[in-house]
């Protein structure tokens, strides 16, 4: 996600945000989709190991070993700090560089 977010930095360089016009809203919308998009799909990686836990999850749902909040609860709780950590490296790394912020402290 450093990578991207470098990149995002340069594609959509700003320090500051022009909100006039038309054009710049629409670059601004564009940056916030961009910045959308690309948070989405860096959490699908995780897609596969989700789906590849689920037999677990049904055979031990069928046999009425543990309700299903027990088995998602530490899954959830364990993948939260890696997301707020991603989620604040790309704001670092893009939030004043695009614009969104008028100076970077």
């Amino acid at each position: 996600i450093i990578i991207v977010a470098a990149i995002a930095s340069t594609v959509f360089v700003r320090t500051r945000m022009h909100t006039g016009t038309e054009n710049d809203g629409a670059l601004y919308f564009g940056a916030l989709v961009f910045c959308v998009v690309i948070n989405m799909f860096n959490g699908f990686s995780e897609l596969s190991m989700t789906i590849s836990r689920l037999p677990v999850f049904f055979k031990q749902r069928d046999l009425l070993f543990y309700p299903a909040w027990v088995f998602t609860l530490p899954n959830m709780l364990l993948k939260l700090p890696i997301s707020v950590f991603e989620s604040a490296v790309w704001m670092v790394m893009t939030y004043y560089t695009m614009g969104f912020a008028p100076e970077a402290s």
